[in-house]
């Protein structure tokens, strides 16, 4: 609402789509705006000044300038404000209900702060009576929200001792004391000295822009571009939106407008001991080479060179900062109060923090009630860093079969298993090697995405070819097979193989299958372009052998990789 009063400010008028704008009221919009008890000869100002009671309020008003933003004075005070044609209601605290003297003194250090939080904490947009019976939701000046009571003649929880005082440009109400003023969560980040580091990662991607809605235009330039006869200019992080461009590089957001008071989020803020913690702890999983980086998508482009220290900086605060914000609408059980309760939490992202961990980022902490939300102020980061990494075989986006020439791979549906197969499948469909050459082992090959430079324990899960009812029947034979990761070590552009001894798949049961334990990929690939490992699966069954005793057909259902973290 402070960006419509601002235009209605600059231009004086008060327009029926401006009107559609405003909350929404459970009352009849004549009720709501109709004159006020008795007929209006002063202005809101003049008003104010003739009650004994309000001097002290007055006193701040007219002392208190209006700013377009953080930094811009509009060189006009309250007093020339509640004096122009623009209907408005002050929502006045009568005299020793609020510390004068400490706004008064605010003014020489920070007067946006006095306007911000106290002057237009009290003043909305049209003329608002209290009139009929329900509760009604009314946005500030400073885009807060209020809840008035009607029937218990309430604003905010504070007893309005005299209502519906008529003015030629608005309505005047008197209250017991002062309005509180609660930051959101943007605002208490940058009050807040304990988590200095968290709001400078923020601050750090603010970008600074004309706000047109508000801004008053002036005219067609020579160039064609509109000029602009008053601007009013808007600051917002980046790192709000969902990925943003950032000293050259892309980067993911947290999805989140923070300052927004129409929302509601939960968020974990961690103080300066947690953001230190929380970078040692995480920095280590992403260890970048300098050597290229070959795009395995993209066999034209250029291998990749990265700065490894810097790479390292920003995907690892990004994978901090992004995990920190949650919107209670996209979690299935959860009070605001004990937030973590739950087998699992979607952030703002959509990424998700499963058990443990869901719950031991809340444990202990009393949550901070914030004007869009709560945040959890905490000395410890109880983050994992590593996600597990799970995909099914059936998914071509995963599956890497460059070089291959020996088989080709095809995807089967279950819509009935086999009764007599222990174990489901995943997703109901799997991805199966046929041989493209007779009596030659079939093998297939996947992409491992998003690979920190951790230890991860790696499974296949191998399915037996009568998995479905109608291959019941079906003579089915053991799989012989080994596995062969290609990965960077680090001290050179050329890959890295590691390979398995024989593995034997069970044909009695879905087998989850352990390929690698504890193995630690030395880089991270993890925001690079078309760079990842690869996992190699293959028929070790000698020619003779071949669909005799041991199958050529490997049935995949999912490839499994379990983040091992440090202790």
């Amino acid at each position: 609402m402070e960006k419509e009063y601002m235009r209605l400010f600059k231009k004086g008028i008060l327009g029926a789509a401006v009107i559609a704008g405003c909350s929404a009221c459970s009352d009849t919009i004549d009720d709501h705006y109709a004159v006020s008890d008795g007929v209006a000869t002063k202005t809101l100002w003049e008003q104010i000044k003739a009650q004994p009671n309000l001097s002290d309020f007055a006193e701040v008003l007219e002392k208190v300038h209006y700013y377009s933003n953080e930094t811009k004075s509009s060189g006009l005070t309250y007093k020339d404000i509640l004096q122009q044609n623009t209907k408005m209601t002050v929502w006045a605290p009568v005299n020793g209900s609020f510390d004068k003297n400490k706004y008064l003194n605010d003014l020489e250090t920070d007067e946006y702060s006095v306007d911000h939080r106290f002057v237009r904490n009290h003043i909305n947009t049209f003329a608002r009576n209290i009139t009929g019976n329900e509760n009604d939701s009314i946005t500030m000046l400073n885009s807060k929200l209020s809840v008035l009571s009607n029937t218990d003649k309430t604003f905010k929880g504070v007893e309005v001792v005299q209502s519906n005082i008529p003015a030629t440009n608005g309505v005047l109400h008197k209250l017991a004391n002062d309005v509180e003023f609660l930051d959101n969560l943007y605002e208490y980040m940058q009050v807040t000295p304990n988590v200095s580091s968290l709001y400078q990662y923020f601050k750090d991607r603010d970008t600074t822009y004309i706000d047109e809605y508000q801004s008053v235009p002036g005219g067609i330039g020579e160039d064609g571009e509109i000029t602009w006869a008053d601007e009013v200019w808007v600051t917002e992080s980046k790192a709000f939106n969902y990925s943003f461009l950032y000293r050259g590089e892309t980067w993911d957001g947290i999805s989140a407008n923070l300052k927004n008071e129409d929302s509601t989020f939960v968020m974990v803020m961690p103080t300066n001991t947690a953001w230190n913690k929380a970078i040692a702890k995480t920095y280590p999983y992403y260890k970048y080479m300098a050597f290229p980086y070959t795009n395995k998508d993209d066999k034209n482009a250029q291998a990749e060179t990265v700065n490894p220290d810097t790479l390292q900086k920003y995907q690892a605060m990004m994978s901090i900062v992004n995990r920190l914000v949650f919107s209670p609408n996209r979690q299935k059980d959860y009070t605001l109060e004990d937030f973590g309760h739950t087998d699992s939490l979607f952030t703002t992202r959509g990424e998700v923090v499963d058990t443990p961990y869901c719950n031991d980022i809340f444990r202990g902490i009393e949550p901070i009630r914030l004007s869009n939300g709560y945040a959890y102020l905490t000395d410890d980061y109880r983050y994992n860093v590593a996600s597990d990494i799970e995909f099914e075989g059936e998914l071509s986006l995963f599956q890497y079969m460059t070089d291959i020439v020996s088989s080709r791979l095809e995807v089967a549906t279950i819509y009935q298993q086999n009764p007599k197969i222990e174990g489901s499948v995943s997703g109901k469909s799997y991805a199966y090697t046929i041989e493209k050459v007779s009596n030659t082992p079939t093998e297939v090959a996947f992409k491992l995405p998003y690979i920190l430079s951790g230890k991860y324990d790696i499974f296949a899960v191998i399915l037996p070819e009568n998995i479905s009812i109608q291959d019941t029947a079906k003579t089915v034979l053991p799989l012989k097979f080994n596995a062969t990761l290609n990965y960077y070590n680090g001290t050179s552009e050329l890959e890295e193989s590691k390979e398995t001894e024989d593995l034997f798949s069970n044909v009695e049961k879905v087998d989850t299958i352990p390929l690698f334990t504890d193995f630690q990929f030395p880089v991270a690939y993890k925001g690079i372009s078309g760079a990842y490992p690869t996992l190699k699966l293959m028929v070790t069954a000698n020619s003779r052998d071949l669909n005799k005793k041991y199958t050529n057909r490997i049935c995949v259902d999912k490839i499994i990789l379990k983040a091992k973290e440090e202790e």
